[in-house]
């Protein structure tokens, strides 16, 4: 019998295959379309919660892709916010495994880490050309860890016209760090914050990523035409917030649903807001209903994350390796 080949991909590997936000937005805005087309599987993911905030907690998310991807994988990614303090090692870790839709065969498993902090950068990037005034100029980042990083990369990607960028972070050390590294790195205005307030009010685009669990934003300190892209898994602003925003736009509405803690299924099973009042970006992708209609419009957009988008990114990694002869072939049954 035949062996089955597939290739290894490390953190190393993806680096190498070049790989950038660019590409993953591409990825990510596909996966958005596909699935609005219904060309994919999409199961809701699997949470193994080990107590979050005192250990750790591990995602299993599999998916089908159609179109021009024809693959099934699963990635599995672990977060354990304790581990950067404790043991200097970073607090999310992931796996790919990437599948031939034809025979089921494996054809590459891969670290994710660096994968999955791009695509959910990605994410915010893609709503944020269809969503944000295109002359946005000052970024409001609340959590400044790494995947404030990725989210940054993908909204210069976006809009080219931010010239300022305010973080603010519980540790402020962590936000001032981030504020140099998006200074040299963009050469825009950077700085870190004392307070939240001071990185939101004036913003034309508010980010969070953080974990917590109390409202950090107001809406007090809202914008006209703002874009706020809510990527944390708690509630990180005032049920105002949401209330007072012209759009909701979500990427995939029964599984923010299905996830419970972010602030639109909690709004929706509290009754603040219905199903009907929540676009998903797909249908504005597909050009089905409008994005950003005036300046003036406040937009709220809660990407839970979705597996057909790692997957998208992962086989786009996956095929550059192919064409640069990256990564270690290896064999399933081990018959030569």
């Amino acid at each position: 019998m035949a062996d089955i080949e597939f290739l290894y991909l490390n953190q190393a590997d993806i680096r190498a295959t070049g790989i950038d936000m660019k590409a993953a937005m591409a990825a990510v805005e596909e996966a958005f379309i596909l699935h609005h087309q219904g060309k994919v599987l999409l199961p809701h993911k699997t949470v193994l919660d080990m107590g979050e905030r005192e250990r750790g907690r591990c995602n299993a998310m599999p998916s089908y892709v159609g179109g021009q991807y024809d693959a099934f994988g699963i990635k599995w990614i672990a977060g354990f916010p304790q581990n950067p303090k404790k043991y200097g090692m970073p607090r999310a870790t992931g796996f790919f495994i990437l599948n031939d839709a034809e025979k089921g065969f494996p054809l590459a498993v891969m670290d994710c880490t660096l994968l999955s902090a791009m695509r959910t950068g990605a994410v915010t990037g893609v709503g944020a050309k269809r969503l944000a005034r295109q002359d946005s100029e000052v970024v409001a980042m609340i959590g400044t860890g790494v995947q404030a990083r990725t989210q940054t990369d993908a909204l210069m990607e976006a809009l080219p016209n931010i010239k300022k960028i305010k973080g603010y972070d519980v540790n402020f050390s962590a936000a001032q760090q981030y504020a140099i590294e998006m200074k040299e790195k963009f050469g825009v205005e950077a700085e870190a914050v004392q307070t939240p307030e001071a990185a939101v009010r004036d913003a034309d685009i508010i980010v969070t990523v953080t974990v917590a669990d109390e409202p950090i934003v107001k809406e007090a300190w809202m914008k006209k035409g703002s874009f706020f892209s809510a990527v944390g898994s708690y509630q990180e602003e005032e049920f105002e917030v949401v209330l007072h925003s012209d759009k909701i736009v979500v990427d995939g509405l029964e599984h923010v649903i299905h996830r419970v803690t972010p602030v639109i299924a909690l709004m929706i099973r509290d009754g603040m807001i219905k199903k009907e009042d929540i676009t998903e970006l797909g249908e504005i992708l597909c050009d089905e209903k409008p994005g950003r209609e005036t300046s003036e419009e406040r937009i709220f957009f809660s990407p839970i994350g979705m597996g057909t988008e790692d997957l998208c990114l992962s086989y786009r990694a996956y095929q550059l390796a192919l064409e640069k002869g990256i990564g270690q072939k290896l064999f399933l049954f081990g018959n030569i």
